[in-house]
């Protein structure tokens, strides 16, 4: 039975008289982890709970869920219940308990604080939680104002995905392994709180295989959905499979009942990613992340949590959040003499850069993928110095004025700074165009 227990230890050293070749230690801080309890708790010692329901919030299989007000502290609380049928087998009372243990274990801002766990008088069990407001991760995606592909699903959904790499991130230093990572059970709090929410199938990292499998289809590793030992990987996988959903609205396995998705999981027959985020305008970089952290095979996973953490991190600092448009073959993004507050980064495909000079078309450079254009019309509210046209169907991230001014960029000296490389940036560019399309003039004009 997993309980919190001191079992680790960190030695701190400091260097004697300033030298760093002679260390010695100074303290040792015992870390909690969670460990495997030889003597389980009874039921019987437990004492009935002083409570009264006000709501029913959910109900399941195993139980149900409520609202309840707790007179004693004066304040709202959510019990989790066991439902009476099952009350009357041990193994699934020993399974709640073992939940409730191992969650009241987990102290994280990610994870929601048991607060105790009682046994009524007719013999069911329940404890009791902070009470949460808010709706589930998987109810938040479907929202009207959330389309795949839109600002605000990428950059919030992100953002929640991160907090929640963070909660899982803790309960793996401390030993535990969820098993159910999934949309539903990511809670969105009212008031910019995430929590990671049901830890009954949660488990240590070493631990014996259970009587069958447990977990969610749709989202469940391929060794898990096989019933082996897991370790923190099967974890990511289910971090991987949301952050699929985040990205494009799918999941691992396309889909389809859950029968239907347990076999394509037990042959590890994940979809392709990059046919999931066709059309989308997704970089080849979150298809990289993506693809690492739902890989069938375990060892082709991120390691840990934190590396997909810090990956993701980076891409939405990177602007991976920003709208986005997509361009056909073609099509003009930029207009020579135009007067706009509009840059582009260019995620796929091609375009080219081109001049009128003496009534001829004269090409300047080609640009892809990583390239920005229309930056110094921006900065510096001038006229478009050239003419940009799709070579390719073309999606960018779109950079205007009010994001330029929201990321604090445009404020004080540092606005000052860009304007001023802006200009010198603009007088160069200016000089290696007129240079490049020198030989062009020059030919067009013997014509």
């Amino acid at each position: 039975m997993p309980i919190p227990s001191d079992t680790s230890e960190l030695t701190i050293t400091i260097a004697s008289n300033g030298n760093e070749s002679q260390l010695r230690p100074v303290a040792t801080i015992r870390t909690p982890s969670v460990v495997e309890e030889p003597n389980p708790i009874s039921s019987d010692s437990l004492r009935p709970a002083e409570l009264r329901i006000v709501s029913l919030l959910g109900q399941g299989g195993m139980g149900r869920v409520s609202r309840a007000f707790d007179p004693i502290l004066n304040r709202e609380v959510a019990v989790k219940e066991l439902s009476q049928q099952l009350s009357d087998a041990e193994s699934h009372r020993q399974d709640f308990i073992r939940e409730a243990r191992v969650n009241g274990g987990l102290q994280h801002p990610g994870i929601v604080p048991v607060h105790a766990l009682h046994a009524e008088p007719n013999g069911s069990l329940m404890f009791t939680m902070q009470a949460v407001s808010g709706l589930n991760l998987g109810d938040w995606l479907s929202g009207a104002g959330r389309p795949v592909g839109s600002r605000q699903r990428l950059q919030e959904g992100l953002e929640i995905f991160l907090k929640i790499c963070d909660a899982l991130a803790y309960a793996h230093s401390r030993g535990v392994l969820h098993c159910d990572i999934k949309p539903d059970n990511v809670m969105v709090g009212d008031f910019g709180s995430y929590y990671l929410m049901d830890w009954g199938l949660a488990r240590p990292k070493f631990h014996e295989l259970p009587s069958g499998v447990r977990g969610t289809p749709a989202y469940m590793a391929p060794e898990q959905a096989r019933n082996e030992l897991l370790d923190e990987r099967a974890d990511i996988f289910g971090l991987g499979a949301i952050l699929l959903e985040i990205v494009s609205g799918e999941t691992p396995y396309g889909g389809g009942s859950g029968a239907r998705c347990h076999a394509r999981a037990v042959k590890g027959e994940v979809l392709v990613v990059a046919d999931a985020v066709r059309g989308l305008g997704v970089s080849s970089r979150v298809c990289e992340i993506i693809e690492r952290a739902v890989a069938p095979r375990r060892e082709d996973r991120y390691p840990t949590v934190t590396e997909l953490r810090d990956d993701v991190r980076a891409c939405l600092l990177g602007g991976f959040h920003l709208p986005r448009r997509t361009f056909s073959a073609g099509s003009l993004l930029v207009k020579e003499g135009d007067l706009e507050d509009t840059a582009y980064l260019i995620v796929s495909g091609r375009c080219r850069v081109y001049r009128k000079i003496n009534g001829a078309e004269v090409t300047l450079r080609q640009i892809g993928p990583g390239d920005i254009l229309g930056e110094l019309s921006l900065l510096l509210d001038t006229p478009r110095t050239a003419s940009i046209v799709a070579e390719e169907e073309c999606t960018v991230l779109v950079i205007d004025r009010n994001t330029i001014e929201r990321s604090g960029a445009m404020v004080g000296w540092p606005a000052a700074l860009m304007r001023a490389l802006a200009h010198r940036f603009r007088e160069l560019e200016l000089r290696q165009d007129d240079l490049r399309a020198a030989p062009d003039t020059v030919n067009e004009n013997r014509r």
